[in-house]
């Protein structure tokens, strides 16, 4: 009967352990995709939320290859102006 509190401690190392990693692969999807790192960490951090929003994690558009594809787009339309006049 002694050794319960320290057994059940035990029980949540692994979700404490699971969250932990989803937090950091978070973070770093965050970074990559140029996002709010700070709101994807905490989320990925929060046991049984980290499941629901990692999909959303990684699904989400990069950022900075969103800009970079409106920039090609208003060169191209540029461009096919300058070939109308």
């Amino acid at each position: 009967m002694d050794n319960q509190p320290a057994s059940s401690l035990l029980s949540f190392l692994p979700i404490i352990l699971m969250s932990f990693s989803m937090g950091i692969a978070a973070h770093f999807l965050a970074k990559d995709k140029e996002r709010n790192v700070t709101k994807w960490t905490i989320l990925g951090c929060i046991p049984l939320v980290n499941f629901v929003c990692f999909w959303f994690f990684v699904g989400a558009s990069n950022l900075r290859l969103e800009r970079k594809v409106d920039e090609l787009i208003a060169k191209l339309d540029a461009s096919r102006n300058q070939e109308v006049r």
